[in-house]
């Protein structure tokens, strides 16, 4: 455990290195890039589903769920993305990873409390058109990288035997890079645009979790979750220069006052969201749920990119799914000790473009493998879809695979015998 701890502390330290590769969608050029972040991996195998909890492992999207936890638990999360890229006219596949989570949760007596950091969303794209209308023709090229990371803190707490109530305050924080390029068909010199955006800012989240024994074994969950929005606040720069193509000498460079411009210093809002979420379950034998998150609308503009063809209008996801386990104690099967998940969700990502809204579809499915007492290793897979083709716009088919690792051990444990 002490050389895992060191592992996170490590990984902690260069994490933001890791996490600006994590997706290669043309979407996340708008706002603050796309989501990447939807949950632990055991959660995500049910297509996010934040209702339900246990007492040795982490829902980081629940923190009302930390009252549960019974023992310290130590959380990794990775992922591998493979798109296909499918528009009116080609296809093209790509391939990106993303470090999903590293958090720590600690019970005590009274509460729990967890902390760890989390990329959030991010931006990764590489974009290029041609207009052979005009003499000489011109080639447009749009690259971007970076992406809004979490530092989270949450705690969590029993106000009553079957009612938990949890906090979560998060602090982000992140760097986004846009960079456009304009060639023009024989001619040396080439035109770049490069901006420059870094995020900061204070958000919380609140939730609410109700577990009631129906029956014998059946147990009840219910949760409430939700967040105000906040703005992220947003140091801008940006550069205008021209270069050779052969890199010989006469490019010039110009810093653009944006001062000017009232674009310095800007606010992205991020809108508030509404998680509702119920299932029935038996502990350690078998869990289904759904939820249903509601976002607002009206946030996520980057003034220094205002698109008049681009909303961001009210999102929502709908998602359902569960575990079952055939015989968690079994000393002759290592299958019946595996948990087997599989959700699926149907969510409207709130982003309009030229009248389009950009939905996705995701199907999920993934086992939870135990080792060494309470600890496990959880393999995820998503098959999905996001976008349309319609007004000339790319469709996203999308296979992935995550990688959980959740340790458990016991603090705190005074010894009986010397």
């Amino acid at each position: 455990m002490k050389n895992f701890l060191f592992t996170i502390l490590l990984s902690v330290i260069t994490f933001n290195n890791y996490s600006q590769s994590g997706t290669s969608s043309p979407y996340s050029f708008y706002g603050v890039g796309t989501s990447t972040f939807k949950g632990s991996i055991d959660n995500r195998s049910m297509a996010g589903l934040s209702v339900y909890s246990d007492s040795i492992n982490l829902n980081l999207t629940n923190p009302a769920s930390l009252s549960e936890l019974k023992r310290v638990n130590y959380s990794l999360g990775i992922t591998y993305d493979n798109l296909t890229f499918k528009s009116e006219n080609a296809n093209e596949n790509s391939n990106s990873s993303n470090v999903n989570y590293l958090a720590v949760g600690i019970p005590t007596k009274h509460f729990t409390f967890a902390f760890g950091v989390i990329p959030q969303t991010s931006v990764g794209y590489l974009l290029e058109s041609t207009d052979e209308t005009v003499i000489p023709n011109v080639i447009d090229r749009y690259r971007g990288e970076g992406g809004v990371n979490t530092a989270f803190f949450s705690f969590g707490f029993k106000l009553f035997d079957k009612i938990s109530v949890g906090l979560t305050t998060n602090y982000e924080f992140g760097n986004l890079n846009h960079i456009t390029t304009r060639f023009l068909e024989d001619v040396e010199l080439a035109t770049r645009l490069e901006s420059n955006s870094s995020l900061s800012g204070l958000n919380n989240v609140y939730s609410l979790l109700f577990r009631e024994k129906i029956s014998n074994k059946l147990i009840l969950h219910a949760t409430y979750i939700s967040s105000q929005k906040f703005e992220l606040g947003s140091n801008n720069t940006q550069t205008l220069s021209t270069y050779s193509l052969t890199n010989q000498y006469g490019g010039d460079e110009e810093i653009i006052d944006l001062g000017a411009m009232n674009l310095e210093k800007t606010e992205i809002t991020v809108p508030k969201f509404q998680t509702f979420g119920l299932g029935l379950g038996v502990d350690t034998k078998w869990f289904v749920g759904a939820e249903y998150k509601l976002v607002d609308g009206g946030g996520l503009n980057n003034k220094l990119f205002e698109l008049d063809n681009v909303e961001f209008k009210k999102g929502s996801k709908f998602s359902f799914g569960g575990f079952y386990i055939p015989k968690y104690d079994s000393f002759t099967n290592f299958f019946s000790r595996l948990v087997y998940r599989a959700g699926l969700r149907v969510e409207d990502t709130g982003l309009q473009i030229d009248n389009q809204s950009i939905k996705e579809v995701g199907f999920n499915f993934g086992f939870g493998i135990p080792f060494q007492g309470f600890s496990s290793v959880n393999l995820g897979f998503e098959v999905g879809k996001r976008g349309t083709t319609n007004a000339g716009l790319i469709q996203e088919n999308f296979f992935s695979v995550r990688l959980g690792m959740s340790l458990s051990d016991l603090w705190f444990v005074k010894n009986k015998y010397n």
